[in-house]
């Protein structure tokens, strides 16, 4: 595999972050990741309107903003690869300008873990905690609590870890929430992390006409719910159907969750053959 250094493109066994990053001392950086199909990032320019804005909350700069395009192109080129995920970081090693960080650009591509097709059939649960993330605007590397939620993942069997404050609930780990109640879709829209995929379900909503909000789910809300659904990257659109041990209805993915799912692949089927 082939990445870009900061400025050249380098073999990753031989890209290395120095131990006196501020990146590695302080865990401060930002973090963009997205899907190329077919030799072409999946909503790409979304996914680097979000990593500008991610650099312009954490106050971090990258001389290289402007050829990110053209550097995304040529990682794929490079390495041959039509179907993989791309990573992109942006790092700054020195606290010399607090007001302004410089960061090198990493950026390369990876593979990622496929899910089983027995979740989107049958659905997944939740983990729920009482967390909130530091600076939500931001995709930032900090996931310091999500990673240490892992081993409680793993050991319940569950998807993901649900953040909520102890009132409302906000996101997973790694992804965006939906309800759906009495005919409405509803997701959360105060301190979240906007994901790529979470926009694209919102465009499929407003396109097909369904009754959509953006507004703050309670707990009551939430296991009062008809169908949930998660959205990410990686998982793109999952049916949810246990949460903190608690039961969606019968426990099945529901018609309108399926529906949307239905929907989403078009969107992806439709790229891969643009």
């Amino acid at each position: 595999m082939i990445g870009f250094n900061n400025g050249k493109y380098e073999q990753l066994e031989n890209i290395n972050i120095p131990i006196t990053s501020l990146s590695i001392n302080r865990g401060y950086g930002a973090f963009e990741f997205f899907q190329i199909i077919n030799g072409k990032p999946f909503y790409g320019e979304r996914h680097l309107a979000r990593l500008k804005n991610t650099l312009k909350e954490l106050r971090i700069f990258t001389e290289f903003e402007n050829e990110l395009p053209q550097i995304i192109d040529n990682s794929i080129l490079k390495n041959k690869l039509n179907d993989c995920y791309i990573k992109i970081f942006v790092l700054p090693h020195s606290a010399d300008n607090v007001a302004n960080y410089s960061g090198s650009l990493y950026v390369f591509p990876t593979e990622m873990p496929v899910y089983d097709d027995a979740l989107y059939k049958n659905g997944g649960s939740l983990l729920l905690r009482n967390y909130q993330r530091d600076m939500p605007l931001a995709k930032s590397t900090s996931y310091l609590f999500g990673q240490f939620m892992q081993n409680d993942c793993f050991e319940t069997n569950a998807i993901e870890v649900l953040y909520y404050n102890g009132t409302t609930i906000q996101e997973t780990v790694r992804g965006n929430i939906f309800i759906v109640r009495n005919g409405f879709v509803h997701t959360p829209f105060n301190n979240v992390l906007k994901g790529i995929t979470r926009s694209i379900v919102i465009d499929i909503l407003k396109e097909n006409s369904y009754q959509f909000t953006e507004k703050e789910i309670t707990i009551e809300e939430l296991f009062a719910a008809d169908e949930v659904f998660i959205t990410s990257t990686t998982k793109n659109v999952m049916p949810i159907v246990e949460i903190h041990k608690h039961t969606i209805v019968n426990g099945n993915p529901g018609e309108m969750t399926q529906q949307i799912m239905r929907e989403f692949q078009k969107v992806k089927e439709l790229y891969n053959l643009s």
